[in-house]
């Protein structure tokens, strides 16, 4: 394995920095110690050892983006139509009698480097992969998603140590994960060993020959930096290395999850246990929004006067009670029970079931967070426990 020293972090950053975006980890000023994912700017300090509140996933999912724009003139035929439709109906949007529509896409996604990532997070995204980019007719092929899952790099920083809210060895790999990682950096004395994952691993490895030299350049030790006349300093910033890799984390483990579809297909229709689960639930949606995986939204058109707008596509949440309201004013979600039921179904049986992945990686962020401590581990608890009595299931 390579060796990084701590200290040469920021350099590799700022390297990384010339050709893409660089987000990493860092305590947001003024919050008593909320770390986040920011955008990494040369002499941000970073937060490598506290857990991120929320997740990475708004680096392929942005919590709002625009999906593309639209504007309305009278005379000529419709102009960079992406759908394939007449005027009057392009992108669902309708144009009345002699007037056109022009389309115009979405900016164009670039490189972007996730530094500072958790197992749990990277791996989230190979989740989302199973729904969102599927060339082969069994899931969803997103072009925009496609495009900044492309372009993006994963540094993963492997876990140590974990919190009491951390699950992720529930699941096959647990803090071994490396699905989702392009290079895994573990931490050791004075450092960090790294492990490439993938080709993109290995070229940010190979950005760290030579401090001075920009990311892809050619140039070798002792040759001048053409901008400057300064000739090349020759520091490594990956070295080779004998250490061993540390011993990662185990988490916390949620046991008797093996055939959990059937289980929560057993106690499906009984409600008063969805009920007795959700009691203190506020339906807030801070869990849906922290989750490395729920990727809920809605679509909605917002007018620049009445001839032009952009059609935005935002977050949203299953646990809010509008989200499955229909125009008629019927709800099949009308109750906290009924739209938790959902919630743990989609990430344990339907999700499973339709895209072979489960739909949770065991980052604890909807525990730590949740107002009202509600913990997912403890309902997951008692439907493996109710599904295995049966007679305190739909007869209750």
């Amino acid at each position: 394995m390579k060796f990084l020293a701590g200290e040469n972090i920021p350099e590799l950053l700022e390297k990384l920095s010339l050709l893409s975006e660089v987000w990493a980890p860092r305590e947001l000023r003024g919050s008593g110690g909320t770390v986040m994912f920011e955008r990494w700017r040369s002499g941000d300090p970073l937060d490598l050892e506290h857990f991120a509140s929320l997740s990475a996933k708004d680096m392929v999912l942005p919590r709002t983006e625009k999906l593309f724009g639209f504007s309305y003139a009278f005379g000529g035929a419709a102009v960079g139509n992406p759908f394939g439709a007449p005027a009057e109906s392009a992108g669902g949007i309708p144009a009345t009698a002699g007037e056109s529509i022009r389309i115009t896409a979405a900016e164009p996604a670039g490189n972007v480097v996730l530094f500072g990532a958790r197992a749990c997070d990277a791996k989230a995204l190979t989740v989302l992969d199973a729904l969102f980019d599927q060339t082969d007719g069994k899931g969803y092929n997103d072009p925009q998603y496609r495009a900044r899952r492309a372009g993006l790099t994963v540094i993963t920083l492997a876990c140590v140590t974990s919190d009491p809210a951390c699950f992720c060895s529930s699941f096959e790999n647990g803090t071994a994960e490396k699905a989702g990682s392009d290079l895994i950096l573990y931490p050791v004395d004075g450092g960090f060993l790294a492990e490439a994952v993938t080709p993109k691993g290995e070229t940010v490895i190979e950005s760290g020959v030579n401090s001075r030299n920009k990311v892809g350049s050619a140039r070798g030790p002792g040759d001048s930096d053409p901008e400057t006349g300064e000739a090349a300093s020759g520091l490594t910033l990956f070295e080779e290395s004998a250490l061993e890799t540390p011993v990662l984390a185990v988490t916390a483990k949620v046991e008797g999850l093996e055939g959990l579809r059937q289980k929560l297909a057993a106690i499906f229709d009984d409600l008063e246990f969805w009920q007795a689960e959700t009691e203190k639930c506020i339906s807030c949606g801070y869990c849906t929004y922290a989750c490395p995986t729920c990727h809920c939204f809605n679509i909605h058109d917002e007018m620049r006067g009445d001839r032009e707008g952009v059609r935005l596509r935002s977050w949203d949440a299953c646990m809010f009670h509008l989200y499955t309201q229909e125009t008629s004013g019927h709800n099949p979600r009308p109750t906290l029970a009924h739209r938790y039921r959902n919630r743990i179904n989609h990430k344990f049986s339907y999700y499973p079931e339709n895209q072979g992945e489960i739909l949770c990686t065991g980052c604890g962020r909807c525990i730590r967070g949740c107002p009202v401590g509600l913990d997912i581990r403890d309902v997951l608890r008692q439907a493996v426990e109710c599904s295995a009595s049966p007679g305190e299931g739909g007869d209750r």
